[in-house]
């Protein structure tokens, strides 16, 4: 595949330069006006009431600069709810400004109305019968702000417009925004083995993590004991912390003790096996430039059949590739996390799309670019940056 060539931009400066809102039918999980109101925000329930009550309670999360799995076992934790009876849509980004919908199994009303910290609000609380799964949502709308452009990019946005589709690769996220540990570790579990699923899920760190977390995490990865490392690891790894706990209570359970991270979380690693492949296949495809842009590729899963002809020549070879096979993907100890195959489309569309240019308010003289359109349901805006833009890092918090 011809590589076209690219801007070179900063992307994700603040937060609030990368805002997602989920896409619900005809309603959308609207932001708050100000920043100031994610800082100190009591919670209201609005006019909900116990007489209408049902299973779950569904309401609009926004965040700011916050990891959407810490998020998650923080706001279990305070709720008293379990991770598992949490409920979502798909994962939003860490550093970014969103708002999703969730949905909350058997909740504490009293908790949730003194539920407060900052960066996170909840509202727009309604009853519903089902828990909110991944993929419910039709969509996402992106305001994007992309800073300090070089004349490359200015000159490449005519492109941009003119583009019809883009390859629908598996972004970033997926495979773990902090540690990029999930593909590992999805494979470990897909494999059975369990222990050293459960050793790389305690000791691996991403690089900007604390140093008080990496010497934790570096000490337990020597000694293997992790008996003695509850005594150790900081309280902020609430997952970790969860394992160990588990552990020392029931020595060498190592099903058990992965089971305490959560059932979606669980699910995504070793959904990443299936996006790393697929993601594989895709390059390989377009590299040898097949007609793919109207066609569909399998996740790989235990009842996967293969494409016909090239397409399917390629899927086998990257999936051996990966010392795999479609077997592995049936987790009898683990039921939730045999994966079945499904079509994912090669190739995706952006709506709604429109840019402006203005003047760096931040890298002055330079300009920025304003980005704002909506994806459907599984698709990722940084998959569609990446096809014009080099994306330079110089996050800064609020």
């Amino acid at each position: 595949m011809k590589e076209l060539p690219k801007g070179s931009v900063v992307f994700k400066h603040l937060p609030q330069d990368f805002i997602v809102e989920e896409i619900w039918g005809n309603e959308v999980c609207h932001i708050s006006d100000t920043l100031e109101s994610l800082k100190n925000h009591n919670t209201d329930i609005g006019k909900l009431t116990l007489v209408d009550r049902k299973p779950f309670l569904t309401c609009d999360l926004e965040k700011i600069n916050l990891d959407h799995f810490k998020l998650l076992s923080l706001l279990a934790k305070e709720l008293h709810n379990l991770p598992h009876e949490l409920g979502y849509a798909g994962t939003k980004d860490k550093v970014a400004w969103t708002c999703q919908r969730i949905s909350i199994f058997n909740a504490d009303i009293d908790r949730i109305k003194s539920f407060s910290f900052p960066g996170i609000v909840l509202k727009n609380f309604k009853w519903a019968k089902h828990k909110i799964k991944i993929g419910d949502a039709t969509g996402n709308r992106f305001r994007v702000v992309l800073r300090d452009v070089d004349e490359a990019a200015l000159k490449i946005l005519s492109r941009m417009r003119n583009t019809e589709s883009f390859p629908n690769y598996f972004g970033p996220q997926r495979f773990g925004s902090l540690r990029k540990e999930n593909v590992h570790i999805g494979t470990l579990i897909v494999k059975q083995k369990f222990e050293e699923a459960v050793f790389a899920y305690l000791t691996t760190f991403g690089d900007n993590e604390s140093e008080e977390i990496k010497t934790a995490k570096k000490r337990l990865k020597a000694e293997k004991k992790p008996s003695e490392a509850k005594n150790y690891f900081p309280q902020e790894l609430t997952a970790e912390c969860r394992i160990l706990d588990h552990l020392s209570r029931h020595e060498k359970d190592w099903i058990g003790a992965l089971q305490t991270i959560g059932e979606k979380a669980l699910l995504i690693m070793c959904q990443s096996v299936q996006s790393i492949i697929f993601n594989e296949v895709l390059e390989k495809a377009l590299d040898e430039n097949l007609r793919i842009n109207n066609a569909s590729i399998p996740l790989v899963g235990y009842n996967s059949r293969f494409s016909l002809g090239r397409l399917g020549e390629i899927e086998k070879e990257v999936v051996k590739a990966h010392n795999l096979e479609r077997k592995d993907f049936f987790v009898p100890q683990i039921p939730f996390l045999s994966l079945k195959s499904s079509l994912r489309n090669a190739c995706f569309k952006v709506n709604n799309f429109s840019i402006e240019t203005e003047d760096d308010d931040i890298f002055k003289p330079s300009k920025k670019i304003v980005l704002t359109f909506t994806l459907d349901s599984g698709t990722y805006a940084t998959t569609f940056l990446e096809a014009f833009f080099t994306l330079r890092s110089t996050t800064n918090t609020l």
